[in-house]
């Protein structure tokens, strides 16, 4: 299993043309070889067809003429033997050619043979016998493994050797199987020169595929390395370029998020110090001024003080006003119904009107400076309706709106000069104030107004990871 593993990594760390150029060599390599070994064979057994042919020509022409009186028992006459020893005698030129005769009774049996002359009434077993007696031609070539080939096989020369039938000439019948071996020295050379030839050809043909196909596979290989390459160069970038965006949109809605918040805060320091510091001091000077007007004896002293009383009693009037309108008041355990409720509440105690407050679900916990953007967004937008449609109909509706917080300020005062205040009327800064407030939390304003009244339709997104994203921390879940 290791070995595996171990192959695989080596194949795997190989380049495409490589593992390509790994696996092409195989399969050519045994391609070829099957190939090869094909051609061989066919070439062999061509030579072997023809060569059988000119054996059984050789048979049915000299040896099959002189063994027709062949007795019913299936021996030769003398006069037979004598006939065929001297057509195989050595000094006979046939004898090139022909190493040796044999002449088989159709049951195995060895009828004549010019050498070795012992084996004339041999019996042995043999399928090529029993093909030829069939009427097959037969045709091997250095295949003397029996044992009457005994004598064949000691002269140690390549040979053919050719089984036939051999007919009687008058009824056409199988009488006996000739066999005859042929030298073949000069035929082993040229299947030895052919099979080299054959190698050679298809060696050199692999070599030019594989190197035609390699070169092929190589230039794709590359091409597709360096689009590889540019693509991954490129996807590098947009990911660098949309990590550099998402950085910067980060930072500028940290930006807004931490100017409303320097806002709140400043506003609500300046009224802590308006309350805690003019306003007390107007205080005691009011105290100081009663005492002095109780504890006087003159009566001018007495006019003047009632009259920096009354304009010390109207500068303090003024700045709680002024003071109660810019410190907000403590929401931080308030939840987001409990802190609309509280800006309803306030407005109907300063204007004297009614204010329907609708809840639907809405969430348990919202981060402080969403609380004091919705309760700034609630405040303003009652005083709009209580300046410009008198506080008729005011109604204020919250609900979750999917992952947002909904809210709805309406009245019925008919068309509100909202939308298109006079020169100089300074509640175009209301809208401009909900307007920012509302873009500091990526939310949405939309306005309405028309005969049957005005409708201030808000959301604001309340999902965790956007509140951490625009850079809250501790955001709770909600």
């Amino acid at each position: 299993m290791e070995e595996h593993e171990r192959g695989n990594g080596w194949f795997s760390g190989l380049s495409l043309s490589g593992q390509f150029l790994a696996a092409a060599a195989v399969v050519l390599c045994l391609s070829m070889a099957v190939l090869g070994t094909w051609i061989n064979r066919q070439v062999t057994r061509s030579i072997l067809a023809v060569s059988g042919s000119a054996g059984a020509a050789f048979l049915d022409a000299f040896v099959e003429p002189l063994i027709q009186d062949i007795g019913p028992d299936g021996r030769l006459p003398a006069g037979s033997h004598k006939a065929l020893d001297a057509l195989l005698f050595d000094d006979q030129p046939i004898r090139r050619s022909i190493i040796s005769v044999k002449i088989w009774q159709l049951d195995g049996t060895v009828i004549y043979v010019n050498k070795p002359k012992d084996l004339i009434g041999q019996k042995y077993t043999s399928t090529d016998v029993t093909k030829a007696a069939s009427g097959e031609i037969i045709a091997e070539f250095d295949d003397m493994t029996s044992g009457e080939s005994a004598h064949e096989r000691q002269l140690g020369l390549p040979t053919i050797e050719v089984y036939a039938p051999l007919h009687r000439n008058t009824t056409g019948e199988v009488i006996a199987v000739g066999e005859i071996y042929e030298n073949a020295e000069i035929l082993a050379a040229q299947l030895e020169l052919s099979v080299m030839r054959t190698w050679i050809v298809v060696c050199f043909t692999t070599l030019v595929m594989l190197a035609v196909l390699y070169l092929i596979v190589r230039r794709g290989s590359r091409l597709i390395s360096s689009q590889r390459a540019e693509l991954q160069a490129r996807f590098r970038d947009s990911q660098q370029l949309a990590a550099t965006n998402e950085d910067l949109r980060l930072q500028a809605e940290r930006a807004r998020l931490d100017a409303n918040a320097a806002n709140e805060e400043l506003i609500g320091r300046i009224g802590l110090d308006l309350h805690d510091g003019p306003i007390q001091i107007l205080s005691l000077l009011m105290l100081r001024l009663g005492r002095l007007r109780k504890d006087g004896s003159a009566r001018e002293n007495a006019a003047n003080a009632a009259v920096i009383e009354e304009l010390t009693a109207g500068v303090i009037h003024e700045l709680r006003v002024l003071s109660a309108g810019l410190v907000l008041p403590e929401i931080g355990d308030l939840g987001v119904g409990e802190a609309i409720r509280l800006a309803a509440e306030r407005h109907e105690n300063l204007t004297g009107t009614r204010v329907d407050v609708v809840f639907g679900d809405l969430p348990e916990h919202v981060t402080g400076a969403l609380k004091i953007c919705i309760y700034r967004i609630v405040q303003e937008s009652l005083s709009n309706a209580f300046k410009h449609a008198g506080g008729a109909g005011q109604r204020v509706r919250a609900e979750l709106r999917g992952a947002n917080i909904g809210l709805q300020i309406s009245d019925s005062g008919g068309l509100a000069s909202e939308c298109r205040p006079p020169a100089g009327d300074g509640s175009r800064l209301g809208l401009r104030g909900i307007q920012s407030r509302v873009e500091t939390f990526s939310g949405t304003l939309v306005i309405r107004s028309d005969a049957g009244g005005t409708v201030v339709d808000v959301e604001l997104p309340i999902s965790k990871l956007a509140l951490i994203k625009a850079g809250f921390r501790n955001v709770p879940v909600l």
